[in-house]
């Protein structure tokens, strides 16, 4: 071997362990960065959600949003037109993209007294489907069990998620009653559909939760999710008190969450199925202003989702309720209204391939 090339070796030896240190710190470097991009990823602000299981359609959207938040009401029909016989409101629906239907399986029409056939139990599940949404069933007659159970065979699959009654609180009912004939019902209701899921106590008065969530951990027979129902204002509340009331949907969501969590030891998913600004029949006038309504709904749905609330449901679509003026489309016209337009940009904002 040349001199030369001898006297160099030892020099070419130092480089290359130079060059090796130098590719070990650069690739340190790069693994660094890599994980400083992926941790900025995964720590972007996202509202609080912890749930065992979704329910049946459920979605999670941008931002840890449920997808079932964005859902309303088909109550009793009032007037004829109405979300039910009206294709352009179900289209309107459908377009939006609203996601949960919440509808009522009277054993009797509330209006005439009619006993409820199954081609209006039809119609109320078709008008689901037309709106491109998934089914909420209310068994509101719960002390009608051969009536309920009907309705739950008879439907199948076209319904998977149902509340057992409705405003038991409000309709003379106790929650020791309740609880009595969730008890003994709802073990049959699983044996007819077992892929349905069923939801308590649907109260009017969220703090009755707690006791039924006591009643249901002594015998057993757990829900598949907690609901109750939600209008912060009445009529001794200003335009700016109720504003003021509008984070109480987090606090109320809260509470009962914390209920679930501290009676049950698990947590189940938590659900406002009636939501509005306020529940008196007419509700205060200033809900006809489109600023006001525009305010409280995205307000109250942004105070759910920082809650982590699973689902909820606008009271109401289009049946009449609160002399029409809690409805989201004017059935005059059929066009949406103010509240309806608030609730779509919010879809836009939310879900996966909207516009935002």
């Amino acid at each position: 071997m040349p001199k030369t090339l001898r006297a160099r070796q030892p020099l070419d030896e130092k480089e290359e362990r130079l060059a090796r240190k130098l590719a070990l710190s650069f690739f340190a470097l790069l693994i660094v960065i890599v994980a400083l991009v992926l941790l900025a990823v995964l720590v972007q602000p996202q509202h609080t959600r912890v749930t065992s299981s979704l329910l049946p359609g459920q979605q999670i959207w941008k931002n840890n949003v449920s997808s079932f938040l964005f859902g309303t009401n088909d109550t009793q029909e009032w007037i004829a037109n109405n979300v039910e016989t009206s294709p352009a409101i179900q289209q309107a629906l459908k377009g939006a993209h609203f996601t949960l239907m919440r509808t009522f399986f009277f054993a009797k029409s509330l209006a005439d007294g009619r006993p409820t056939s199954d081609a209006e139990i039809d119609q109320r599940l078709k008008a689901i489907e037309n709106s491109g949404m998934t089914c909420l069933g209310v068994l509101e007659p719960i002390l009608n069990p051969t009536f309920v159970k009907h309705v739950v065979s008879y439907v199948a699959n076209r319904c998977d998620i149902y509340e057992f009654g409705n405003e038991p609180d409000n309709n003379g009912l106790s929650m020791q009653q309740y609880i009595q004939d969730w008890n003994s019902l709802i073990p049959q209701l699983r044996q007819i559909n077992p892929n349905a899921k069923f939801i308590g106590p649907v109260v009017a008065d969220y703090t009755q939760v707690r006791p039924f969530l006591t009643g249901v951990k002594a015998s057993g027979v757990l829900p598949d999710a907690i609901s109750f129902h939600w209008y912060p204002c009445g009529e001794n509340d200003s335009r700016s008190d109720c504003l003021a009331k509008v984070d109480t949907f987090a606090q109320v969501t809260s509470q009962v969450k914390e209920w679930v969590r501290d009676i049950l030891g698990r947590d189940l998913p938590v659900g406002i199925t009636e939501w509005n600004y306020d529940a008196d029949n007419p509700p205060a006038l200033y809900g006809d202003d489109p600023a006001f309504i525009a305010q409280f709904t995205t307000s109250a749905l942004h105070f759910m989702m920082q809650a982590g609330l699973d689902f909820a449901n606008q009271f109401d679509a289009a049946s009449g309720a609160g002399m029409g003026k809690l409805d989201m489309f004017d059935v005059r016209t059929n066009r949406p209204k103010p509240q309806y337009d608030a609730i779509r940009s919010l879809i836009d904002q939310y879900r996966p391939g909207g516009s935002s």
